[in-house]
């Protein structure tokens, strides 16, 4: 059962568009398999368009058409947009339908028990978007937020100051927040995590590692 869900404020950004290409992705991953969400989805996709119903019609300026339709789908005019194959690291996983099209990069083992592999979506986002990887009773290091962080738990769960967050369930930091998420006895656990810039760790090991890795994450 979901228990954590995205706020209203979320969703009606969701809904209109407002977000970042990641940060999209990984509600879409949420609202996939929360029903209560689909519907707040749709009501408030409703109000937009009876909004739309009631506005003035506006003439569109020169190639405005074109530059939402690229801003939509992420790519130029003419280019194709063929669906990424997930790898085989991924094969196990029943992964929600918003991340089967997307193209997924290698991995990168951070520890023996901890890898990372980013989405490298095509998608213009200024987020930093990836999948995070952690076998049972592994915690991450401690860590605050530059920024916003989405979380989308895809499989297991993990814990922290805010409670246990299993599949489907959704996390919003800031940099309000300092936690060290640790993946309960139950299971592996796979998020898929979207965040404005890179965490910032608190340990000197951890800052090592986040540098060797690009300081991408």
């Amino acid at each position: 059962m979901i228990h954590h869900h995205p706020s209203p404020e979320i969703l009606s950004n969701y809904a209109r568009g407002g977000l970042p290409a990641g940060m999209s992705l990984v509600v879409s991953c949420h609202v996939h398999g929360c029903e209560a969400c689909r519907r707040e989805v749709a009501v408030w996709e409703s109000a937009g368009g009876l909004m739309l119903l009631g506005s003035e019609p506006v003439p569109l300026a020169e190639g405005a058409l074109t530059r939402a339709l690229e801003r939509i789908d992420g790519r130029t005019v003419g280019e194709s947009k063929a669906p990424g194959k997930l790898p085989g690291f991924l094969e196990r996983f029943a992964v929600p339908a918003p991340l089967a099209g997307q193209h997924i990069g290698s991995r990168l083992w951070l520890t023996p028990s901890i890898w990372i592999a980013p989405i490298k979506s095509n998608l213009k986002s200024p987020s930093r978007t990836y999948l995070v990887y952690a076998e049972r009773n592994t915690a991450l290091p401690e860590h605050t937020h530059r920024g916003r962080e989405f979380t989308s738990v895809l499989y297991g769960s993990f814990r922290d100051g805010s409670g246990v967050f299993g599949k489907g369930d959704f996390e919003e930091a800031d940099d309000d927040i300092s936690h060290a998420p640790a993946v309960t006895a139950e299971s592996e656990c796979l998020c898929v995590i979207s965040a404005d810039a890179p965490m910032s760790l608190h340990g000197r090991v951890a800052r090592m590692i986040q540098a060797l890795a690009g300081n991408r994450y």
